[in-house]
């Protein structure tokens, strides 16, 4: 068990998702007219474009807490922020998945959902193998 938590510290999970979520969600909102054409195809309305925008600028926050919460929390609290981020992203796509299949979305193919799946599970994974462990 030590090999595995010694990779799975939460501390840099939470900084190194954090850090990839503000790149990917300012990419997002910087490239939303192509995100719309990959996920609506060539007729996109400047609706789809508004919310690529949209969805860009909504994972910042989240972003946001996972790097501060990497930074600056320790022990306890930083692994319980780890399973919080980890467990809530991957519900919300839980539920994002089948309604963008429904509508049609480009981007929702199970490569994301597995891809997703993978990463917020080792983000909450990290902070579940720490949870006992004393402050750092």
């Amino acid at each position: 068990m030590d090999a595995i938590k010694q990779y799975m510290k939460p501390k840099w999970w939470l900084i190194v998702i954090g850090a990839l979520g503000v790149i990917t969600g300012v990419g997002n909102f910087a490239t939303a007219e192509d995100s719309a054409e990959m996920g609506w195809g060539e007729d996109y309305t400047a609706n789809d474009v508004f919310y690529e925008k949209a969805w860009g600028l909504s994972q910042l926050p989240l972003s946001f807490a996972a790097l501060v919460s990497g930074l600056m929390l320790t022990g306890r609290a930083r692994s319980i922020m780890a399973m919080t981020i980890g467990g809530g992203f991957w519900s919300s796509m839980l539920m994002l998945y089948p309604a963008g299949t429904d509508a049609g979305y480009g981007f929702m193919e199970v490569q994301m959902l597995v891809v997703i799946t993978v990463i917020m599970g080792g983000l909450f994974t990290s902070g579940y193998l720490h949870l006992e462990d004393e402050e750092e």
